[in-house]
């Protein structure tokens, strides 16, 4: 078996630092063609481009590489009629790559709601798409950091913005633009808060949500873990959907 390239590595170690107790992280390589897609999941690549087929096939393998970590069995994970992962019952997860690296999370629904990971490159977001990333008070916070930094805080806002999205959509299945949430990273850039600006499906306005997010070998990588019993993170997020 060829071992990771040092980069993955990188940010393996990252994600494990960020991961919660009793939830698993698993990185793959979406760039050497290796990995297996199982039956129940081929149908969602049937017209996909060679790229999108590694891509794909490498996410499924952090995955099941991840409930191989907790000591679950490594069930198909099919996508649904909106195209996101269905997972195999009692466990709950999310996906995400980039152009070299793959990252999965998966913990037991009776700890975890619901998790959103977000894996991007650890370059500066063009300056052309920020204004569309980024809100107006997260745009005055930018200005006022080292020139030479907004580009990559741009994608870090981005990136926990994205995590964001994934950790809320299993459970309100609510479709928003980057407007309705505003990031503040902290002041040791390993973590940030989200604070929905509007309401979304029954999530209020106001609802604040917190999470991790920080660069690893050439990667910066984005975490929200939705808690479900108390004294967790974000145990308090409202899940009207399951109620």
């Amino acid at each position: 078996m060829i071992a990771p390239t040092q980069h993955l590595v990188a940010l393996q170690t990252l994600a494990k630092q960020f991961a919660p107790s009793g939830a698993e992280i698993a990185v793959a390589d979406p760039t050497g063609g290796s990995a297996v897609v199982l039956p129940q999941e081929a149908p969602a690549i049937a017209n996909a481009r060679p790229k999108r087929r590694r891509e794909f096939a490498a996410g499924r393998q952090a995955a099941r590489a991840a409930m191989r970590q907790l000591g679950a069995r490594q069930h198909a994970i099919p996508v649904g009629p909106d195209r996101a992962p269905v997972w195999p019952s009692g466990l709950s997860g999310s996906i995400s790559h980039d152009a070299s690296s793959c990252v999965a999370i998966v913990g037991p629904t009776a700890q975890f709601l619901a998790f959103g990971v977000d894996v991007e490159p650890d370059a500066p977001l063009p300056e052309a798409v920020i204004e569309e990333i980024c809100v107006s008070d997260e745009r005055i916070w930018l200005e006022s950091q080292p020139a030479r930094q907004r580009g990559v805080l741009a994608r870090r806002i981005f990136c926990a913005k994205e995590a964001v999205y994934k950790a809320q959509y299993p459970l309100t299945r609510a479709l928003f633009g980057f407007d309705a949430v505003h990031i503040s990273l902290n002041a040791l850039e390993s973590g940030f808060s989200a604070r929905f600006r509007r309401d979304i499906d029954n999530v209020p306005a106001q609802t604040v949500v917190s999470g991790r997010c920080a660069s690893a070998g050439g990667h910066i990588f984005a975490l929200v873990t939705l808690g479900a019993m108390r004294g967790m993170e974000n145990a308090n997020f409202p899940v009207c959907a399951l109620g």
